[in-house]
């Protein structure tokens, strides 16, 4: 049973999440300026955003029952450029958080797209098994949610018919017992 955090740790979680992006920015500015006094061009171009700690702290959030803040900071890691094992990481955790219902995120086009694209810019990389995994069983769960949609429409109709036939049913009911009292006044009359 996961531990649901009280409504006082998000604030403190929401800090901690600030303070490591703040200091992200703060060190590849810190990187930048170091042109105005005198560095190399070289030294001052920004250093990589410590990706490897933001996805270490989404990864905890995510066990946190904080999938909202988790899922931002694996868009913003996969969103970089750097293409490395940290991007590789965090686009997988992306993909698998879209697939779990229980997020809130469940949408399985997204999770396909983004296991795709992890199979294209990793093709022999650490998660390629279990990505094509994932691609192949939401291609099947695809085509049965196709085929689902198709049958409940066929429902839909036969549910249509068969309203329509009981009101037919009915009619027939109707007339039935008002042909039958016409015969029997009929019968009386002679």
């Amino acid at each position: 049973m996961r531990h649901r955090p009280t409504s006082q740790d998000r604030p403190t979680r929401l800090r901690g999440l600030a303070v490591v992006l703040g200091l992200s920015l703060l060190s590849a500015g810190c990187a930048t300026t170091a042109g105005w006094f005198g560095a190399t061009p070289e030294a001052s171009r920004p250093g990589p955003v410590p990706s490897e700690s933001v996805l270490a702290h989404a990864d905890d959030l995510l066990r946190q029952g904080e999938p909202q803040v988790a899922r931002d900071l694996y868009v913003l890691i996969a969103s970089g450029p750097e293409r490395d094992a940290t991007h590789a990481r965090a686009q997988f955790n992306l993909a698998k958080l879209y697939t779990d219902p229980s997020t809130g995120f469940r949408d399985y086009r997204l999770a396909q797209l983004a296991f795709e694209r992890l199979l294209k810019e990793y093709p022999s990389g650490d998660w390629d098994r279990d990505a094509l995994a994932w691609c192949t069983a939401l291609d099947v769960l695809a085509t049965r949610e196709v085929e689902l949609e198709a049958r409940d429409g066929e429902l839909h109709v036969r549910e249509a018919e068969l309203v329509r036939l009981k009101m037919e049913a009915a009619r027939l009911g109707s007339d039935l017992q008002r042909l039958k009292k016409i015969d029997l006044n009929l019968e009386r009359r002679r």
